[in-house]
């Protein structure tokens, strides 16, 4: 049976969902019960390296050093207990990994089995994984880490469980031999083409843990190519720009990329992040390209991420910018968010502002989000846009806001609304919203 893959929506998100996935083993190939009764003494010739101390005499230790029964460690052993030394007792150290109640020494101990991993004990210690049932982070790890050492090898076996492990394993794969790895997506088996969407992704998160710059390339290409996740694909990339250089270092790779719909996702995953930690610094490297198309996004993300704590300044900085697409997205952002939080300064700034496109948007933003609170004061102020499609496209927003809180109000508000009989009809049908 071939493995079955859940999508990808990012590594956050899409991957990782798909390393869950991979979790508890009740079979697959050794199940629980039936683990030959050589495991456990193949994992201990073979599961650690001699370098862990277990043929060092006690005549050739330096005075001082400790034995290896115990790894050395800091407080946290001295808390929850050493763990076992490996070379010595490396079923005393899995039984930690997967059986001990306490979750950081779980960790420490796996952790040393994932070092020790080699292509040749990586079934053992997989057999044993399923007999003391490992957790999902654990098989979502092992397999990165077979994938990682073993390439080709790994695959194949991943190719042939019944587990869905073949995500998890081509990423590790990706990260350590990106070569091999792209050379096998772009020349899957006939068995693999139906899945080649979810490898793909899972290509791309291993690519961006090893070379941006590498993984960055095949979503432009994909791209491209008009393959339609290579948006998500791209945000992959810009969440793991911004896990290694910062969001300072990710805004100059995403404003590098070419002017287009990428160009645009990344931007905007980048400012979100960044303006989450400085908002102004955020605001002074996207309002650089509040003209172009490509920005509208990021320009919305930081008004909407500065509002959340600075409305004013927020709102400010946004009447700021040329007027554009940005500016419009960011006005109904930044006024649909202030509105939840304090209605009443929001609205006093509303009646400050000079009649302007600007106004529009920002009284779009606020009567949209209003409405589910107060539907008719919604109402009113949305009367007061000026440009005929956007009131009509307001009013009809707040109407089904109201229709959903008091559908007799709101049919006989409809009487007197002005509304043509298409916009009536859609308060009356109003679709799922929050």
């Amino acid at each position: 049976m071939k493995p079955k893959l859940i999508p990808h929506a990012c590594w956050a998100l899409a991957v990782a969902a798909a390393f869950v996935a991979g979790s508890r083993r009740g079979g697959g190939d050794s199940p629980a019960g039936e683990v030959a009764s050589g495991t456990r003494d193949r994992l201990s010739s073979a599961m650690l390296p001699a370098t862990d101390g277990a043929t060092e005499s006690s005549s050739a230790r330096p005075a001082g050093k400790s034995r290896p029964d115990a790894l050395p460690g800091g407080p946290l052993q001295g808390l929850f207990g050493s763990l076992a030394s490996g070379s010595r007792n490396p079923d005393a150290l899995a039984e930690q990994a997967f059986r001990d109640p306490n979750p950081i020494t779980r960790r420490l101990a796996f952790s040393r089995l994932l070092e020790s991993l080699t292509p040749e004990n990586a079934e053992a210690l997989r057999s044993r994984m399923v007999e003391l049932g490992a957790d999902r982070d654990q098989w979502r790890d092992f397999h990165y880490s077979w994938g990682a050492i073993a390439g080709k090898a790994a695959i194949d076996h991943a190719m042939a469980s019944d587990e869905p492990d073949l995500a998890a394993t081509m990423s590790g794969w990706a990260a350590a031999n990106p070569t091999e790895a792209l050379a096998m997506l772009g020349n899957l088996p006939e068995t693999l083409q139906g899945q080649k969407d979810e490898l793909t992704a899972s290509v791309v998160a291993g690519l961006a843990h090893k070379d941006g710059a590498m993984a960055t390339d095949l979503v432009l290409k994909l791209g491209a190519e008009g393959n339609p996740r290579a948006g998500n694909l791209m945000e992959m990339v810009a969440s793991e720009t911004l896990r290694a250089k910062g969001p300072e270092q990710a805004a100059q790779w995403a404003e590098s990329l070419p002017s287009g719909s990428l160009k645009s996702t990344a931007m905007g995953r980048v400012a979100d992040s960044y303006a989450d930690r400085d908002p102004e610094g955020a605001a002074r490297w996207v309002q650089r390209f509040a003209s172009e198309d490509f920005a509208t996004r990021a320009i919305e993300r930081v008004g909407s991420e500065w509002a959340e704590n600075d409305p004013v300044a927020a709102v400010g900085w946004l009447q700021s910018l040329p007027a554009g697409p940005g500016q419009t997205a960011g006005l109904r952002n930044a006024f649909g968010d202030w509105e939840d939080r304090d209605p009443a300064a929001a609205g006093q700034y509303l009646l400050s502002m000079p009649l302007s496109p600007q106004r529009d948007s920002a009284i779009s933003g606020f009567a949209t989000g209003y409405a589910w609170q107060n539907p008719q004061l919604a109402i009113a102020w949305a009367q007061d846009i000026r440009d005929p499609e956007l009131r009509q496209s307001s009013l009809t927003r707040a109407g089904q806001a109201y229709y959903r809180r008091d559908p007799a109000g709101a049919l006989a508000w409809l009487e007197t609304s002005g509304l043509p009989e298409e916009a009536r009809q859609q308060v009356a049908n109003p679709e799922n919203r929050r």
